[in-house]
């Protein structure tokens, strides 16, 4: 009998501890897959400090495949999940073709997105704080304001460049401001003109207090020290909306600045929302096993999932925080019960007390609450640090880390801008004669236009005869197939040597909305410019 085949979506701290977890309960018994976007792990509390520059990016990821030597790992897409056959469905590869594959228990595990669509411009002009893309983004752009503001003679605008607002008061927020802080501070020594006093840092926080998962005195103790170190903490307020120059507060003021920090605004994926699940407060609803509701063979943890608490029912529910320690204690209750499911024992519920909760805020000081005990300042920074230490995953891991937070103490932070190549809305490749552009069933990435060269489409017909088009300079392709979001239908070959532009899909769909004239140019185009299965298409829509 083959093995039960287990699929996890996700590696984040859900999806790869519960494929580790699994492993060790039940790897003889079952074939563990886990698919993600990433061939690697991200662990998200060190972000800040990539940010800052106290460890370096790589220091702060896990290979999946290192992670996890027994588990097969696919960095894939995944578009969609068909519960009925049993099937999830993936982009995978450059030529981005739909595959799937078949599961006997699956696992969901794809985290939160952050929502930037809750404020006018916080999606052209916000940073966040979710990915190593993020930190290294706000890292470069930290220091790129820097090296503006040390040699413009412009007042206003210097007073614009140095001033960095974090929007959230919780972990991530005093967490991103604390070492955001310290980063510039200790960096100040090479720009002879910025003093700690042309420095504005600010911290908005919508409810009455910074950090509300610890007790308050805590909280006072965290404002009061970022406070001594020059954070301007307002609490009772929010951004309302924010342009290129300028956030806008909920109060009527107006913070003059050229870097926006968001951590707050958590919504589902667009995968979440496209699953045929039960969804509450934007995340998937399980019962206390972590079964999705409704079925026996799909699981939910993590962000994604809203985890019920022992306890009271109803309004008066309680549910897991979205932390990493939830998150890891939640991946070994799925492993577990799935284990169990395997060999049809009975199922465990999820049951799990935090040993405490800490917060570093920068400056060699933290806030801790630990069984009970509220520790602050340096005893708790050091408690922090072990704390991570030994939730990192793998030997060497830990090893680079605790050595980067070594020379971090003795050695100044470097201040190198190393600026990722800016990706254009545009590409443009060459192809030699013969080459293979596309194939029959991929998804269409973009629109197509031949610069030079000659390329040949060839679509089958019913009617045996072969649906033939040659492509020269100014020709196009793509744009039906973007508008009925339909796979290619036949093979494309470059006949001679070509060179092509391409503009992505979504811009193209943005450029098409903003410029309604685009929209003219395509219906105006002929219908038998088009292979009789796509006029087929725009017939049944008519």
């Amino acid at each position: 009998m083959p093995r039960p085949k287990i699929v996890i979506l996700g590696g984040g701290f859900a999806g790869a501890f519960t494929a580790k977890n699994l492993q060790k309960m039940a790897g003889s018994l079952v074939d563990i897959e886990l698919i993600n976007a990433e061939n690697y792990f991200v662990f998200q509390p060190l972000l800040p400090e990539v940010a800052s520059g106290t460890i370096s990016a790589p220091d702060a990821v896990t290979p999946l495949r290192y992670m996890l030597r027994k588990v097969k790992v696919r960095m894939a897409e995944v578009t969609g999940v068909d519960f009925d056959s049993r099937r999830v469905h993936f982009l995978q590869g450059s030529r981005r073709t739909p595959q799937f594959v078949e599961y006997d228990h699956l696992v969901i595990a794809v985290g939160q997105k952050t929502n930037l669509l809750h404020s006018p411009g916080f999606l052209e002009h916000s940073l966040c704080m979710r990915n190593l893309a993020d930190a290294h983004l706000l890292r470069n752009k930290v220091i790129r304001r820097l090296e503006h503001a040390d040699v413009t003679n412009n007042r206003e605008l210097k007073q614009r460049l140095l001033t960095f607002v974090v929007a959230g008061g919780g972990f991530s927020g005093v967490e991103t401001i604390g070492e955001l802080t310290e980063m510039i501070h200790r960096t100040l020594k090479f720009y002879p003109n910025i003093s700690k006093q042309d420095i504005r840092a600010i911290l908005i926080q919508r409810g009455d207090e910074i950090l509300p998962e610890l007790a308050p005195k805590l909280g006072e103790y965290a404002t009061g020290k970022l406070e001594k170190r020059g954070v301007q903490v307002v609490c009772g307020k929010s951004i309302t909306s924010a342009t290129a120059n300028t956030v806008f507060l909920n109060d009527g003021s107006a913070i003059d600045t050229c870097t926006l920090v968001t951590t707050v605004g958590n919504g589902p994926r667009e995968l979440t929302n496209s699953l045929k699940v039960d969804l509450s407060r934007g995340k998937i609803a399980v019962d206390e096993n972590l079964q999705v509701i409704g079925s026996d063979n799909v699981w939910s943890l993590g962000d994604a999932a809203l985890v019920p608490l022992p306890g009271a029912a109803g309004e008066k529910a309680k549910y897991a925080p979205p932390t990493a320690q939830f998150a890891v204690r939640e991946a070994h209750c799925v492993a577990r019960n799935i284990a169990n499911s395997v060999r049809q024992k009975p199922l465990k519920k999820f049951a799990y007390k935090p040993r405490g909760t800490l917060a570093s805020i920068g400056n060699y000081r933290a806030v801790a609450e630990v069984f009970g005990m509220r520790i602050s300042g340096l005893p708790a920074w050091l408690m922090w640090r072990a704390f991570y230490i030994g939730m990192l995953p793998g030997f060497s891991t830990r090893v680079r880390v605790a050595l980067n937070w070594l020379f971090d103490y003795f050695l100044p932070r470097s201040i190198v801008q190393i600026a990722g190549h800016s990706q254009s809305a545009t590409l443009y490749r060459c192809y030699a004669k013969g080459d293979v552009i596309s194939v029959p069933g991929q998804l269409v990435d973009g629109f197509y236009t031949v610069i030079s060269g000659c390329l040949e489409s060839r679509i089958p017909n019913a009617s045996g005869d072969d649906f033939v088009r040659v492509l020269g300079p100014g020709d196009h392709w793509g744009e039906r197939s973007l508008d009925k979001h339909s796979q290619t239908f036949g093979t494309l070959t470059a006949t001679e040597t070509s060179r092509v532009m391409i503009l992505q899909a979504e811009d193209f769909v943005n450029l098409r909305e903003a410029f309604p004239a685009l929209d003219d140019y395509f219906e105006s185009i002929s219908e038998e410019t088009y292979a009789p299965s796509l006029r087929e298409t725009k017939s049944q829509d008519t």
